[in-house]
């Protein structure tokens, strides 16, 4: 119950101050420009590095998106979650980016089949549920058999720790399909977790 508690807590703290950033933003504050930088480059860069191996790439189109919140600072009042908001812009940015590359070399290119490069941090998992060398193997195994969207939908809900509404917005999916991909995705889990369990 305590564990709960202080999750609400540091939940309700985390959105207040987030608030209070974009309410000094809006009153020309860069400290609190650079407090929003701080606290979401990480979380930015890896989401950007999924869509993209062009580090440079990754972090320019941050760059440019922290720009253009500065640039649209009047309105930032608008904004309900920056997290969602600056990931949404993110993956954007990159993918259009992606997109006008391939239009230069004269390939063709389907915006909306983009790649989300499969590579989760197992290592992180291990640290932190302190698995067996075991259990991490499988779990790598595992995870390399979900699709990309998978991946993606996992990143976001577990990582990223996004709600449901949000995954609809930067997926481009009904509110209905994230429930209906994530219930399918923890049930392939099991599945394969338990089929791997089995063979040993």
């Amino acid at each position: 119950m305590n564990i709960n508690l202080s999750k609400l807590l540091k939940l309700n703290n985390d959105t207040q101050l987030e608030a209070l950033w974009l309410q000094r933003l809006q009153q020309n504050d860069e400290q609190a420009l650079a407090a929003i930088m701080r606290k979401y480059y990480t979380a930015l860069y890896n989401y950007g590095t999924r869509f993209t191996n062009d580090d440079a790439l990754a972090k320019d189109c941050i760059q440019e998106v922290f720009i253009s919140l500065w640039q649209r600072r009047e309105s930032a009042a608008e904004i309900l979650s920056p997290r969602y908001y600056l990931l949404r812009a993110v993956k954007n940015k990159v993918l259009k980016s992606l997109h006008k590359q391939t239009i230069r070399a004269g390939t063709i290119d389907d915006e909306s089949a983009y790649d989300f490069l499969q590579e989760f941090s197992v290592e992180k998992l291990i640290i932190d549920k302190q698995m067996s060398e075991e259990q991490a193997a499988i779990l790598r195994k595992t995870m390399a058999q979900l699709t990309k969207r998978q991946h993606e939908l996992i990143y976001l809900k577990f990582y990223q720790h996004l709600d449901h509404a949000q995954i609809a917005g930067l997926m481009n999916l009904s509110r209905q399909s994230v429930y209906n991909l994530l219930h399918e995705t923890i049930q392939k889990l099991r599945s394969l977790w338990q089929a791997e369990l089995f063979n040993q």
